[in-house]
């Protein structure tokens, strides 16, 4: 059952009319051209094809976390993560204080350092254990400016030996049931706390680095810190924040000749002024890709396993289409594309939900990226931002029929995109694009919303639509085209 758009029908009306009405305007000015037949303006609908595909890794700058391991319905998902620290840039611990007149040296101690891993959110089972492990990246550190993906191997930067692993012993949390707490200003909620004490050598050791006068110098002394797990594989945590803190205390000499001992604590934070790596794994992915691969009717958009969906314009095909509607005389015709809509049905019962909507396996994506092909790897590489020409962003739409049901769906317009393909001097056969799920970050005006980053979304989820050869109601390109002749 194919999809009527009646936009196009009004248009062709409204243009009829339009050309009917100024006749008289024509017929004036028609000594003025060779050609009174100067526009003509055609519809027509072209096939898209759909395939499965898989990605080998995102390309990373995250602002948040997964870490565990759980089946989320397309496979088993492992992750763990690599971050370095910030550098607090002039920090000094207070070595020496003058004592009437004189430096005297305060010698401070350690006492203990702690991680603290913060956590909103999980997927999975809620109420089962989950043990984490830190291990101290002590082979090299992440480069300032590397480009880094999701599959980076992890012996690159830690031993994993005994020495690196610098947990006091195993942690074992229940999501559900944190044990800690701590208060975020930024929702004005409280937000589940991991508190895990890393070992005393570990402690002393890193209270020895005395270079804070850069990132560069820190990093030497202290290249950062992997977390994995090594228990539990039910659930995936939602990570927001991780830091760590040095408590130490320091003497204070008196003038009476007594000392006062003072303890303070100092933070080291993972920020976005350095670099992380969130891996993901997936051992049974091909497995998963063989099995959806199977149900024709339906596409996938799996995220973060790296699961897409291509689809496929022929292009030689609508060349030729409009060669033929514009008659034999389309090379002399300037063509513009004056819309080009490509509609994908989202199958998804919002009714299906629980009261925890990550629990969801099949919710799909706020925003969804349409890109060519040939540019995903650059796009997201190079930071790149949504234009009508190669990356077409469209936000997930809700409408609702007669008798409420609502149904869900994304829209592009590839009406520019097509026009400059259809005029380039060097034409292709076949037009590839990808589906990408997207995070994307705005700032709002009050005349505008202007988009400032879209990154590859790095939350679970799987987004399903009907394919391009889906039974009932198939993919397709709904195309208003025009052409300009040229002659004068």
């Amino acid at each position: 059952m194919k999809r009527v758009n009646y936009s196009y029908i009004f248009i062709l009306a409204l243009f009829a009319a339009f050309w009917g009405c100024q006749t008289d305007v024509i017929d004036a000015g028609a000594s003025a051209l060779e050609n009174e037949d100067q526009i003509r303006v055609k519809a027509d609908t072209f096939a898209v094809s759909s395939a499965l595909k898989k990605s080998t890794a995102i390309s990373l700058s995250p602002d948040s976390f997964l870490l565990g391991e759980c089946d989320m319905h397309y496979g088993t998902i492992k992750a763990d993560l690599l971050t370095q620290l910030a550098c607090p840039v002039g920090f000094e611990y207070p070595e020496m204080i003058t004592v009437g007149g004189k430096e005297v040296a305060t010698n401070p101690q350690v006492d203990s350092v702690l991680l603290y891993i913060y956590y909103e959110n999980w997927y999975g089972d809620g109420n089962s254990p989950l043990g984490i492990s830190i291990y101290e990246m002590d082979k090299k550190t992440l480069e300032e400016n590397g480009h880094y993906n999701s599959n980076e191997d992890i012996t690159q930067y830690c031993s994993l030996s005994k020495n690196a692993y610098i947990s006091n012993y195993s942690n074992i949390i229940i999501p559900n049931m944190p044990k800690d707490s701590s208060y975020s200003d930024e929702t004005d909620s409280y937000i589940s706390t991991i508190r895990i004490k890393l070992s005393d050598d570990f402690a002393q050791r890193f209270i020895q680095i005395r270079d804070f006068s850069s990132q560069k110098s820190f990093n030497q002394a202290f290249k950062g810190l992997y977390i994995s797990t090594d228990f539990g594989g039910s659930n995936v945590l939602y990570i927001t924040n991780i830091s760590m803190a040095v408590y130490y205390h320091f003497s204070r000499p008196m003038s009476n000749g007594r000392d006062t001992i003072l303890q303070d604590i100092k933070s080291f934070y993972a920020n976005s002024e350095v670099r992380q790596i969130n891996r993901y794994t997936y051992p049974n992915r091909r497995e998963v890709l063989t099995l959806y691969a199977q149900n024709t009717d339906t596409s996938y958009i799996v995220s973060p396993a790296n699961i897409y969906t291509q689809l496929s314009l022929r292009m030689d095909s609508i060349y030729q289409r409009i060669k033929e509607q514009l008659g034999d005389d389309a090379n002399d015709y300037r063509v513009y594309v004056n819309q080009a809509l490509l509609t994908l049905d989202v199958l998804y019962d919002a009714e299906t939900t629980s009261d925890r909507p990550r629990d969801q396996w099949d919710v799909p994506a706020n925003n969804m990226l349409l890109i060519k092909a040939e540019n995903f790897n650059t796009f997201f590489a190079k930071n790149e931002l949504p234009s009508d020409t190669s990356a077409i962003l469209a936000t997930l739409t809700v409408t609702a029929d007669t008798l409420g049901k609502e149904s869900y769906s994304y829209s592009y317009d590839l009406s520019s995109l097509l026009t400059q393909q259809l005029r380039s001097n060097q034409p292709i056969d076949e037009l590839k694009f990808m589906l990408v799920p997207v995070s994307v970050t705005s700032t709002n005006s009050s005349s505008s919303t202007v988009i400032t980053s879209v990154k590859q979304m790095q939350t679970i989820s799987a987004t399903r639509i009907r394919s391009a050869q889906n039974a009932l109601q198939p993919i397709d390109l709904e195309m208003v085209y025009s052409g300009f002749n040229r002659t004068r």
